[in-house]
């Protein structure tokens, strides 16, 4: 987290340029950026053109994903929409939610709340209101909402940290929360992370991508997935004037990703649910060993790269709970562990019987369970002898 005067800066910085925005001082991106850091890159083009519930009105192209496909809305729930703007991902999640459900935005700039509110009014919606708050102090109490979306906003947040933190304790157990945001691969250089006008923008507060999932499970949050991975190009001319050229490259290397990420805060033990506690905690006490052997890939998961699989992400995401639960889970390579596949017996009679077709292939305590392509998580959970989540 940066020092407490460069945090109160950079907040001042990205309220003061957001205010502008909504009171129309300034034209905003476009559909071309996140933020007002000018023409940036092309976050979500037109992605919610086709999504119910659009309101051009709120639709202030701030945005870097569409968190409300992923979020599992469903009628009568509460969503809180942190970082709300004019209300555009709070309308749409009223569309799901319905009259009996309710959404509350909040957002830490005073013209927003009043754009947004005004929005609410002109659509007649009465249970969408909005709210003045800080996302790392959100006004709300404990227990609040069933779903929290955040659409690019988490970036301008210097303590993400206590962010998610805030996240988790206005959630109801059992909720989650589905948000969309910008990581890197690697740390950013100092040059870009210190540009309040790339701040502004959602670059140059981006986190790498393993802190920023480190801090969403040091929230306390359960069965984190990644929904969608995208790379997010930034051309050269949005760059500081000053960034050097070792910057540059390592700025390229770095890589940006736009992501949509959720996290389920676990649900509350109650007296009623505690012999299927026992029983849970019986089934991890004894929980499979399980060996996957994969195709040829860039890196033991093959989520490395820049264009990475979502059911590769998904898989190793299910593959990540499992290990948390007390599952003893081992990855082989042909690139980097081809002994592997020779040494085990039952693999290397498949791969002699019918190719690597067979890959990958999974091993649960030893036999055979699956191959050729890789399951979902209900079906990983089955085949390791799991209920479905």
């Amino acid at each position: 987290m940066p020092p407490s005067s460069e945090h109160d800066a950079l907040r001042n910085t990205v309220r003061s340029t957001y205010a502008a925005i909504a009171r129309g001082d300034t034209a905003g991106c476009g559909p071309s950026c996140c933020g007002s850091a000018g023409d940036i890159t092309d976050m979500i083009g037109d992605a919610y053109d086709t999504v119910d519930g659009y309101v051009a009105e709120a639709d202030l192209h701030l945005g870097c994903g569409v968190p409300t496909e992923h979020a599992g809305l469903a009628p009568g729930q509460t969503v809180v929409d942190l970082g709300s703007g004019a209300g555009l991902d709070a309308f749409v999640a009223r569309r799901i939610v319905g009259d009996t459900g309710r959404v509350v935005g909040v957002d830490f700039a005073p013209e927003m709340v009043a754009k947004a509110t005004a929005n609410a009014e002109q659509l007649g919606f009465d249970n969408v209101s909005f709210i003045e708050g800080d996302i790392e102090e959100i006004p709300l109490e404990a227990g609040t909402a069933d779903v929290v979306l955040s659409n690019c906003v988490l970036n301008l947040v210097p303590d993400k940290a206590r962010a998610f933190a805030e996240i988790h304790r206005i959630l109801q157990p059992g909720g989650h929360f589905t948000v969309s945001d910008i990581v890197s691969q690697g740390a950013l250089p100092d040059a870009i992370r210190q540009s309040a006008e790339l701040h502004a923008g959602c670059v140059a507060g981006a986190l790498d991508e393993a802190d920023y999932l480190a801090h969403i499970t040091a929230a306390g949050f359960d069965d984190m997935d990644i929904h969608t991975r995208r790379r997010i190009e930034i051309p050269d001319e949005a760059l500081p004037d000053d960034l050097s050229k070792a910057d540059h490259a390592a700025f390229a290397e770095s890589g940006l990703f736009s992501i949509t990420v959720q996290g389920t805060k676990p649900a509350a033990i109650s007296s009623a649910s505690s012999n299927r506690t026992k029983a849970t905690m019986t089934k991890e006490a004894t929980m499979p060993t399980i060996d996957v052997f994969d195709p040829p890939m860039c890196c033991s998961t093959g989520v490395c790269g820049p264009e990475a699989d979502d059911t590769l992400v998904a898989f190793s995401g299910a593959l990540r709970k499992l290990r948390r639960h007390g599952a003893e889970v081992t990855r082989y390579n042909p690139s980097t562990t081809p002994e592997a596949f020779m040494d085990t017996a039952v693999v290397y009679d498949a791969l002699m019987d019918d190719g690597q077709d067979v890959l990958p292939l999974i091993l649960v305590d030893g036999e055979i369970v699956h191959t050729g392509d890789y399951p979902s998580r209900d079906e990983l959970n089955q085949l390791v002898g799991l209920e479905p989540a």
